[in-house]
């Protein structure tokens, strides 16, 4: 519920500040497994890839990214990165 609803709000802003333009959309399956790998010219990259994909996008990560032991730590290992 609460990605829906922040990438809801991104991708309003997104949309009318940045006017991403977006190629080979349609080439994204919406159902399965799908790699979605970006050259990273920009930090904002990751940012912008799970507002314009047509569906939900989950990065990996290790386990070098949530360091931290108290509610921080927790929170970075339950959202996943």
């Amino acid at each position: 519920m609460t990605y829906r609803v922040l990438r809801l709000i991104l991708s309003l802003l997104a949309y009318v500040l940045l006017r991403p333009q977006v190629t080979g959309r349609n080439n994204i399956p919406r159902h399965g497994a799908v790699i979605l790998a970006s050259n990273h010219l920009s930090f904002i990259d990751s940012l912008l890839i799970p507002i314009v994909a047509p569906r939900h996008v989950t990065f990996l990560a290790t386990a070098g990214f949530c360091p931290g032991r108290g509610g921080r730590g927790r929170r970075c290992r339950w959202d996943g990165a």
